[in-house]
């Protein structure tokens, strides 16, 4: 008999979204090496083997029950391994390889929540790939995931993966925990308070939204910020006293604001909630989206978005453990209006993720990277489109930073997207030269935009 687990509120969410639409590939999440090195198949699935034994959430299904829906744990040989021979393929097509398994979809009642596959181009040209649903995992966990995997796989064999202080578990009854308590009615206090009566931000659309987005169909577009903007964003954060992420996050509501023309409105902003001890080497969903006001008036300057920006961050991080779900209130799967409609999120490695911190910074300048005598680099696909109007992902490395917009095809046309990061940038760039301008007063077009305009408006009839 399976192992029964309870769900988190955010997995309960999840699990609701993917009864929706279950062909969809919004909530997949995949992460993809190329290994410029010969693997051993019967050892990397050993390895394999290792991982999803030491984190359980890996070899799970969900089951609706009289109770609610539940997380059954299976056996350690529940993931596999699939290998394909490609031989000679180029990146494109090794691009495509990942991305159509990245995308196909999870029977979360019956095969699972994660699979695995090995692209062998040649004896030492590989793309590793691993592909887990987002009820189970998230960007910080799939880092772990191949983190602990190749670990695992270049550990002598006698080695194990040390045991973990804390698993899934423990997070899923603290938030019980706090849900059940005092606790729950003070923060669902600070949220209907913090927020008040602003509307979810928006940005114009190419077509009307229909009553039910039931597809999820999604895009990405991105851009590199210049090179040359970007020591220029870290200083001007800093002398205005706030982080690079407020400075990047005041001047994309100043965005919202200059399309939208509303004073006041909501942002969504994914984070991480592993905190406490022994949380930090946890794989499973470990984010909660938190919904940050903005306000803007004819003396607004880019400065004090991003001030304002930075405080409401702090205050919404004090008060982090009261999921999203519950935001729309106690029947929360039944609103139409979500509290956030475009969320904004910043990922910059640490030190403490080695394996994440080496790739991205390869990836910026073009190289490979490597890790336990691996040499290797990320092969990026586009992913988690489609679950916001816009979601924006600032990637950040010591020599790069790159907008990623992922948008519902079902509004956006990818020119509009397209036009949307010109402007964001070309508004960063403002900020930059001056703090203080007034966000009212900066045009959003560039000379080209403008002249076009003006020659609409003296074209003869």
């Amino acid at each position: 008999m399976q192992d029964s687990r309870p769900l988190s509120i955010g997995q309960e969410a999840l699990w609701f979204l993917y009864r929706m639409a279950p062909d969809s590939p919004a909530y997949n999440v995949q992460g993809a090496l190329r290994i410029r090195a010969h693997l051993d198949d019967d050892r990397l699935r050993q390895a394999l083997r290792a991982v999803v034994d030491r984190h359980d959430v890996l070899r799970s299904t969900i089951a609706e029950t009289a109770a609610g829906p539940r997380r059954l744990v299976g056996p350690p040989n529940t993931v596999a391994l699939a290998v394909r021979d490609v031989p000679e393929a180029g990146a494109e097509e090794l691009v495509k390889w990942v991305r159509e398994f990245g995308e196909a979809p999870f029977d979360l009642s019956g095969r699972g929540t994660c699979r695995a596959l090995l692209l062998r181009r040649a004896p030492d040209d590989v793309v590793l790939v691993v592909a887990t649903h987002h009820i189970v995992t998230d960007a910080t966990s799939q880092w772990l995931l191949l983190q602990d995997l190749l670990d695992a796989y270049t550990a002598p064999e006698e080695a194990q993966l040390p045991p973990l202080r804390r698993g899934y578990d423990d997070y899923v009854a603290a938030e019980q925990r706090t849900l059940s308590g005092p606790r729950r009615e003070q923060l669902r206090s600070f949220w209907a308070e913090f927020c008040g009566a602003a509307p979810a931000g928006e940005l114009p659309m190419d077509r009307p939204r229909p009553q039910v987005r039931a597809l999820f169909d999604g895009a990405t577009c991105e851009l590199r910020v210049p090179d040359r903007l970007v020591p220029r964003l870290r200083h001007t954060a800093q002398q205005t006293g706030v982080t690079t992420f407020a400075l990047l996050l005041g001047v994309f509501q100043s965005f919202i604001h200059r399309y939208s023309g509303e004073p006041g409105f909501l942002v969504g902003c994914p984070t991480t909630t592993r905190t406490g001890p022994g949380m930090r080497q946890v794989v499973g969903y470990l984010v909660n989206t938190l919904t940050l006001p903005a306000h803007f008036g004819p003396a607004t300057t880019f400065a004090g978005a991003a001030a304002a920006a930075q405080r409401h961050v702090l205050a919404a991080m004090k008060h982090g453990a009261y999921p999203y779900a519950l935001l729309a209130g106690e029947s929360r799967y039944t609103s139409r209006n979500p509290p956030a409609r475009i969320a904004f999120t910043m990922v910059a490695p640490s030190r403490l993720e080695p394996l994440l911190q080496l790739v991205t910074e390869a990836a910026a300048t073009g190289g490979e990277a490597e890790y336990r005598g691996l040499p290797l680099s990320l092969v990026d696909v586009p992913q988690m489109e489609g679950q916001f109007d816009i979601s924006v992902e600032m990637r950040q490395s010591e020599s790069a930073l790159t907008a990623v917009f992922r948008y519902a095809t079902d509004l956006f046309d990818e020119e509009t997207v397209r036009q949307f990061l010109d402007h964001y940038v070309e508004l960063l760039a403002a900020a930059v030269e001056d703090p203080n301008a007034l966000v009212a007063g900066t045009s959003l077009l560039d000379d080209a935009e403008l002249g076009a305009l003006l020659a609409l408006g003296t074209a003869d009839d």
